[in-house]
């Protein structure tokens, strides 16, 4: 009996003991699982890719509040302000587009779907929350009208030889409202329309041709904006400086100070109204005649919508102001016109203010949506469409981000500033270069790295104060070079590496002594990419990369605290793009799919050597971050079906790497996901460069955050010709995320028509550029 009781209280123990460690190799998993990854901006969540040829579509065009929790933002996926917009080579997928809706409940923006024959909506406007309507561009299957009825969104049929549609006004009560906009044809022909009258209580009213057919018959221009005071008096404007106003009997011709396009109008009162338009241009009603335009603080920046509280309290939001890198908010004082910080790097299209003007909203390309709170414009969806290449986070409430404003240092470096609810625009940068790496050592003290202006000049390298960020680039080292990534131990010890966008030289690698940045000899052959680098402590780093720009073979080095030496990486693997280590014995690495078998690159350090794990997917990994030895992150693209690829995030739950499934994880988000960083298991963010789709000198900014926050999943819906299709908000909670295994065969060696240089050199600006995004600052901590 005694040696049968040990022999089952052995099992006992060897049972529990197996089930202790499965328990424990989940434990990853299963903590992460209680967050889900969902964007920023409502409608970037997987149902729709970057369109082709559009740079930061989808566009917002329009947005209307009823109150501060009651509100309507619309765009679609042409760019209105290029015409003919029809014939827009980014006005896909069919003439017209495809329109969106966006609601704000007091809390959040979440998509609400409309009609599937929707074209791109350019205007909105709410009478009650049983009475919101919005029109846009024709498509195919004929003008687009829209109406919510507090359920759905159905298509209302709009008059005989109506076309496109830009401005909307309705009165209140909802039973007399104007739509203005261009004929079918250009110029106008018999039959058709430009301007259109809704009368009558929904749904028993319609929409007929205004008493003028069209306005514009004879002038090929376009009404771009409607504003009425009552039922018997209010404006239109038009592309061509024509002004058109309303007397209740027809709209009448009026003497124009301009002969610029006029984008947007706003009547405050019948002796008091305001448009704006291109080139700056503002000018005023003031009971007898238009007059100006007024002195404006810009020059040659288009203005795209105007809003007045008051005769002394007023807003204009427009293009992207070059000077500060951000959209244009400007305010009215009752005496002039001065610039206010958007914090958004983005064109502003749309604007409106409730009434006292403590509250309101502007709208812009990339889903940009700002809300003003009686002090500032605060950021409700990401910031930019700009590239993001690093960010690191200092806590749940305190992080940054970096990139550029596209190929090259035309628009400069990017800051961007997480303080616990948004992120905005930091500052105009004190150097013009594309920012690749950074990294926090503190709320007080961190670095930032990039580009050089020149093969005479040394890479950007930036330092926070805790006050502000300036330049300490050291004069005469790393001429010409790029930095990569930056890594700090201490504030008198950091480092930085990179490469030589000619491939002349060996990679660098800086080294900071709480005085001077110095080089440090890197020991590689010229034309070396370091792409990442990992310090452990003053005796143990590690940087990895690729042998060159073209980035198919990897460079693996490490620190021992007297120099840099070369470790052999594992057979099989391609170039590197990032790395973490969680302590000297235990470290990911993650690069290429330029394998062999065409898999990603993810290797693993176990304190004696580097090995080779499997990847689910054919994958570019350009950034991993570990919480624990059960839990980490790695976010690239996928090329398992071929480019353009799909956005990709990976889970580590201490035994594979799986695929991550879950909204709004975009199974057909096209961005490049660039770095991720976790503040803990159940909070982090990712940041997206660039997009094949969208192309390598287009921006497409995003972040991405991992919470425990409820998902907006919009239903699907499917395109159709009838009149009264609807369609509904879908919301739902979610707990848990759910991770595939897969497994891919992928062809060998490089990627067809996928050159590294395309993806690495062009990512950031050039072949140079293309290990620009592999500066993966890990958050290590």
């Amino acid at each position: 009996m005694r040696s049968i009781y040990g022999f089952s209280k052995r099992r006992v123990l060897v049972a529990s003991s197996l089930m202790a460690v499965a328990i424990l190799a989940s434990t990853g998993l299963t903590n992460a699982q209680l967050s889900q990854w969902r964007s920023l901006n409502p409608f970037r969540d997987g149902t729709l890719p970057i369109i082709p040829g559009v740079d930061e579509a989808p566009f917002l065009y329009s947005v209307h509040f009823l109150n501060p929790s009651y509100g309507w933002a619309v765009g679609g996926t042409c760019d209105i302000y290029v015409l003919p917009v029809g014939g827009n080579p980014n006005c896909v997928p069919f003439p017209g587009g495809a329109g969106f809706a966006l609601f704000y409940d007091g809390a959040k923006w979440r998509r609400v779907l409309v009609p599937g024959a929707t074209g791109t909506l350019t205007a909105v406007f709410a009478v009650s929350s049983t009475d919101v309507w919005a029109v846009g561009l024709a498509t195919a299957v004929g003008p687009t009208i829209i109406h919510w009825d507090g359920i759905a969104w159905t298509l209302v049929p709009a008059p005989a030889g109506t076309g496109d549609l830009f401005g909307l006004y309705m009165l209140p009560g909802g039973a007399d409202g104007w739509a203005a906009g261009d004929c079918p044809t250009d110029p106008c022909a018999a039959g058709e329309v430009d301007n259109i009258r809704w009368s009558g209580a929904f749904p028993s009213g319609a929409w007929s041709p205004g008493p003028t057919p069209s306005l514009l018959a004879a002038v090929g221009a376009t009404l771009r904006a409607v504003s009425l005071n009552s039922g018997t008096f209010g404006w239109i404007v038009a592309s061509n400086g024509a002004i058109f106003k309303w007397d209740g009997a027809g709209w009448l011709a009026q003497v124009s100070p301009v002969a610029v396009d006029l984008l947007s109008v706003h009547a405050l009162s019948n002796t008091d109204a305001w448009a704006v338009g291109a080139g700056s241009t503002i000018i005023r009603w003031n009971g007898a005649s238009w007059t100006g335009p007024m002195v404006a603080p810009t020059v040659g920046l288009d203005y795209r919508s105007i809003k007045m509280v008051s005769p002394t309290d007023g807003w204009i939001v427009g293009v992207l102001n070059p000077v500060t890198v951000e959209g244009l908010a400007l305010r009215w004082n009752g005496v002039a016109w001065s610039i206010v910080r958007s914090w958004v790097t983005q064109d502003l299209n749309g604007l409106f203010m409730l009434p006292g003007g403590a509250a309101g909203s502007a709208v812009g390309d990339a889903e940009t949506i700002i809300y003003w709170n009686n002090v500032q414009w605060i950021s409700h969806t990401s910031p930019t469409a700009f590239p993001l290449f690093d960010l690191h986070m200092v806590s749940s409430t305190d992080g940054w981000a970096v990139g550029g404003g596209g190929l090259g240092p035309a628009l400069g470096g990017s800051i961007f500033r997480w303080d616990g609810t948004h992120w905005f625009h930091y500052e105009t940068l004190p150097s013009p270069e594309s920012l690749l790496g950074i990294y926090m050592l503190n709320t007080n003290d961190g670095w930032a790295v990039g580009s050089s202006a020149g093969a005479a000049a040394p890479p950007v390298i930036l330092r926070w104060s805790g006050v502000t960020w300036t330049v300490v680039s050291p004069p005469g080292v790393a001429l010409g070079e790029t930095l990569t990534d930056v890594h700090a131990l201490s504030p008198t010890q950091a480092w930085a590496v990179g490469y030589d966008p000619t491939g002349a030289a060996s990679a660098p690698i800086l080294k900071w002594d709480g005085t001077i940045w110095a080089s440090v000899p890197s020991g590689t052959p010229a034309g070396t990419v370091l792409a990442d680098l990992h310090m452990l402590s003053p005796t143990d780093g590690w940087a990895v990369g690729c042998t060159t720009l073209g980035c198919t073979a990897p460079v693996i080095l490490r620190w021992n605290g007297l120099a840099w030496s070369a470790v052999t990486p594992p057979a099989g693997i391609a170039g590197l793009l990032d790395v973490y280590m969680l302590s000297p014995t235990d470290g990911w690495a993650v690069g290429t799919a330029f394998t062999a078998d065409g898999q990603g690159t993810i290797i693993h350090w176990d304190g004696v050597q580097w090995r080779r794990v499997p990847a689910p997917a054919a994958a570019f990994l350009f950034s991993v971050h570990m919480v624990s030895v059960n839990d980490g992150w790695t976010v690239g693209l996928d090329v398992s079906g071929g480019l353009p690829g799909l956005s990709l995030i990976m889970h580590w739950n201490g035994l594979t790497w799986d695929v991550v499934s879950t909204p709004p994880v975009p199974t057909t988000m096209n961005n490049i996901l660039t770095a991720v960083f976790m503040v803990s298991a159940l909070d982090g963010w990712v940041v997206s460069g660039f997009s094949f789709v969208a192309g390598f000198g287009a921006g497409t900014g995003l972040f991405l955050h991992y919470g425990p926050e409820i998902a907006c999943i919009p239903s699907t819906t499917t395109t159709t010709t009838s009149f009264t299709e609807t369609s509904t908000v879908t919301e739902t909670t979610t707990s848990t995320t759910t991770t595939t295994s897969t497994t891919t065969t992928a062809p060998g060696g490089p990627v067809p028509g996928f050159p590294i240089e395309s993806i690495l050199a062009g990512l950031v600006g050039g072949a140079a550029a293309l290990t620009v995004i592999r500066r993966r600052r890990k958050a290590r901590s």
